[in-house]
């Protein structure tokens, strides 16, 4: 059983992981590994690290220090070993940037993302069970600097690909566990006709964090073609005649910009019908950009709000369906 347990800061994540590892590893009669990829930098990270030592210290783990540089340590693993691999987060910031320079190692060897596939994708097939362990870093609204932006999306490409090998992705609230199950199906036995599942679903609003994946799904789901989505950008109006409008939170940063008051009755059975050969958006796809700390700027913060507000009246809908989609898995909301 391999799983990757992701979520915000402080909501549990590395209590479950030891928690399913020591479960794991019991049935195989063998000694749970703990992966530990920290590189402390400062007495903050040295006191974190104790904590996690302390909190598992009487839980059997043989521990393996190893915060980059992942394939000698895995090639000298035994093999059918319970894995909790703690975290992807440190372990993508540790290959990205050297301790002592501010430039991403990405820009010196752009082959690192595949080199973590690679890496990781050899600790699965080794092992018995992986629990990875990751920080959801992908819902605000905060426009960050290239740098910072490039972890974050490095990230996010990571957990989806390991998402997808997994049979089990879980997300963290508050110490609560919301388990995503593998690629979410079309309700009702839908084909993947294009026109028939569209009929069925009648509209979908699908919200999540940067770099989930949720344009990926759409068009797995839906049967998507390149011309059926309009990827919508913060200087100028949208092509409304498409199935998909893409980013829409960047059109309502557009209509903040120009007075304009962001359209949000692409759904409404009566706006259509008043002009049936008007054509009208079917799915929307929106970053979530909600969380985080309140932006300084006050246009970020008005862009954030407005966004919020469209999206209630959106789905507030009489046949709308509501999907959020996690390191590329979705989940119905009701």
């Amino acid at each position: 059983m391999h799983i990757l347990i992701s979520g915000g800061c402080k909501n549990g994540k590395s209590s479950l992981a030891q928690d399913l590892a020591c479960e794991y590893a019991k049935k195989t009669g063998c000694r749970p590994i703990y992966f530990a990829t920290m590189i402390p930098q400062d007495m903050e990270d040295e006191e974190r690290i104790e904590k996690h030592r302390a909190d598992r210290k009487d839980m059997g783990f043989i521990t393996i220090e190893c915060g980059k540089n992942l394939s000698e340590t895995i090639k000298n693993m035994e093999a059918g070993r319970v894995v909790l691999f703690d975290s992807l987060t440190a372990l993508v910031a540790n290959e990205l940037f050297d301790q002592n320079t501010v430039i991403p190692n990405l820009f010196r060897n752009p082959s690192l993302p595949e080199k973590l596939k690679s890496d990781l994708s050899a600790l699965i097939e080794k092992s018995d069970s992986v629990i990875f362990v990751s920080d959801s870093i992908f819902s605000d609204g905060k426009i960050y600097d290239e740098t910072t932006e490039l972890y974050r999306r490095i990230l996010a490409e990571t957990e989806n690909f390991i998402a997808q090998k997994c049979d089990k992705v879980v997300e963290m609230v508050a110490g609560n566990a919301e388990c995503t199950m593998q690629n979410t199906q079309l309700p009702n036995g839908v084909n993947s006709d294009k026109n028939h599942a569209l009929q069925i679903m009648n509209y979908a609003l699908i919200l999540g964090g940067s770099y989930q994946g949720k344009t990926a799904w759409a068009r797995r789901e839906f049967s998507l073609s390149d011309e059926d989505i309009f990827v919508c950008e913060s200087d100028s109006m949208p092509d409304f005649s498409k199935k998909c409008l893409a980013h829409y939170e960047n059109y309502v940063a557009y209509c903040l910009k120009n007075n304009l008051s962001p359209r949000t009755d692409f759904f409404d059975e009566n706006a259509s019908a008043n002009n049936q050969k008007a054509k009208c958006p079917q799915i929307i796809i929106c970053d979530d950009i909600f969380c985080g700390v309140v932006p300084t700027d006050a246009f970020q913060r008005k862009w954030r709000e407005e966004t919020g507000l469209c999206l209630q009246k959106i789905a507030g809908g009489k046949n709308v369906k509501l999907w959020r989609v996690f390191c590329g898995r979705a989940v119905e909301i009701q």
